[in-house]
């Protein structure tokens, strides 16, 4: 499925669950899905993690940027793009959204959603 980043997010996530009651995992894409066929994250690299999505890493240089004056190039080494999809258990997106009761308006994106669930995302790089 595709589930666009943007207000309402976690809305249209619940009503996912509610349009699916017998899904195990979820694949979500919060863009287009692509004509060519990505890496499923968490499936053919050992599976079953609850949470998983597909990366690409940073091939640009960064800066830290402190008080308009560049203080350092940032090694982008462990750095990374999380691009989807995402693969979701069933279990990690209802307790990842029961853990956000209350602050669903300020889900804007997956990437937010898993840091205010507190969720670990499994990353998947694909280069």
């Amino acid at each position: 499925m595709t589930i666009e980043p943007g207000p309402d997010l976690v809305a249209r996530l619940r009503q996912a669950l509610d349009a699916a009651p017998a899904a195990t995992r979820y694949l979500i894409h919060t863009t287009p899905a692509p004509l060519s066929p990505l890496p499923l994250p968490g499936e053919g690299q050992g599976g079953g993690y609850p949470l998983s999505a597909v990366a690409v890493p940073v091939s640009d240089t960064c800066k830290e940027v402190i008080d308009g004056v560049i203080r350092r190039t940032v090694p982008r080494d462990s750095l990374a793009t999380i691009t989807g999809p995402w693969i979701f258990s069933d279990e990690a997106l209802t307790d990842g959204l029961a853990r956000i009761a209350g602050r669903e308006r300020d889900i804007t994106e997956l990437v937010g959603l898993c840091k205010a669930a507190r969720l670990k995302v499994r990353v998947v790089l694909d280069r």
